[in-house]
C-alpha cells in the first residue's frame, strides 16, 4: 500500500489529474482543506474541506483541485485491499464510489495509517492492515449514517440487499458474458422475476436496465479512453453484431459511438 500527500502529485500537474482509472487499485481521498471536483465515471462531485472520497478499482476518476489543497490520497492494491474489506463490508458499499462530507470529524485511522506507514516497526505489515479495517469501518459507519440520518439506525442487511449486492457483483464481473436477467437469475439461483423485484427495490429499475448500464457505462469507458475501433469494443462486450451494438448504445446515450468518442476528444483537448 502507498499513501502521500496531494500535493506531491497534483501540485506539479496545476493541481489537475486527467481522466483514468487502474485496473486493480483501491484509492480512498481526504480532502482537509481546500477542494475543487472529481470526477467518478459519469458524474462529477464537489470537494470541500473534510470531503472523503472512496474510489474502486477500474473507476474512471479524475480532479480539478483548488491550488494548494491539503490532504492524502491511500492506494491499496485490491490483493491486500480485498481481503480486509470482505471481513467489515457485508453490505460490499465499498464496490461502489463513495463521496462523503465529514467536515467535523476526520478519520483518526488515516493519522495513524500515515505515521505507521512511514515507520520501520515491528509488525508493520499486521499494523497497516489494521488500520486501514479501521479507516474502512469509518467510512463505513459515515455512509451509514449519510444515508439513513442521524436519527435513524441503518440496520442489519435483509435477504434482498444481500441478493443485490451479490447480482452487482456478478455483474461487474460478467456483463461481456451474460446479457440477459434469465441468465443472471440462474447464476444466484432465483427467479427472473424476484431479481428484477429486488433490483426495483434497491434502485428503482428493472435487472435488465441494470444490465445495460453496466454494458453501456464500460462501452463509454472503452470510447472515452481506448483508441480501440468501435467493432471491436462490440465484440469485447459480447455483441456478435456491431451495427446492432451501435443501436443500442445511441438509444442509451442519444449518440452514436463514434459521435460520443469524437465529443469527448473535444472536450478532453478543451481541458488541456
Amino acid at each position: 500500500m502507498h499513501i502521500e500527500p496531494l500535493r506531491e502529485r497534483s501540485g506539479p500537474r496545476r493541481w489537475r489529474i486527467a481522466a483514468h482509472r487502474h485496473p486493480a487499485l483501491h484509492q480512498i481521498f481526504w480532502i482537509e482543506r481546500g477542494g475543487g471536483t472529481i470526477r467518478l465515471d459519469d458524474t462529477t462531485h464537489t470537494l470541500t474541506d473534510g470531503t472523503l472520497a472512496s474510489v474502486p478499482a477500474g473507476t474512471v476518476h479524475g480532479f480539478h483541485f483548488l491550488a494548494g489543497t491539503e490532504g492524502v490520497v491511500v492506494t491499496l492494491p485490491d490483493i491486500v485491499f480485498d481481503p480486509i474489506r470482505l471481513s467489515v463490508d457485508r453490505a460490499q458499499r465499498l464496490v461502489r464510489p463513495l463521496v462523503l462530507s465529514c467536515p467535523d470529524d476526520a478519520p483518526p485511522a488515516l493519522t495513524a495509517l500515515a505515521g505507521e506507514h512511514r515507520d520501520r516497526a515491528p509488525n508493520r505489515a499486521e499494523a497497516l492492515r489494521a488500520h486501514v479495517a479501521l479507516l474502512l469501518i469509518w467510512i463505513l459507519r459515515h455512509a451509514n449514517h449519510a444515508q439513513a440520518g442521524p436519527q435513524n439506525s441503518p440496520g442489519p442487511p435483509t435477504a434482498g440487499s444481500l441478493l443485490f449486492s451479490r447480482f452487482q457483483d456478478l455483474l461487474d464481473g460478467e456483463y461481456a458474458r451474460l446479457h440477459t436477467v434469465d441468465a443472471y437469475a440462474r447464476a444466484l439461483a432465483v427467479t427472473a422475476p424476484h431479481l428484477s423485484r429486488v433490483c426495483r427495490q434497491a434502485r428503482g429499475r428493472s435487472a435488465s436496465a441494470l444490465i445495460r448500464d453496466r454494458q453501456m457505462l464500460e462501452a463509454r469507458r472503452l470510447l472515452a479512453y481506448t483508441q480501440i475501433r468501435v467493432a471491436e469494443i462490440a465484440y469485447e462486450l459480447g455483441y456478435s453484431d456491431p451495427a446492432y451494438f451501435s443501436r443500442v448504445f445511441a438509444a442509451h446515450t442519444g449518440l452514436s459511438p463514434r459521435a460520443f468518442r469524437q465529443g469527448f476528444t473535444d472536450r478532453s483537448a478543451g481541458d488541456t
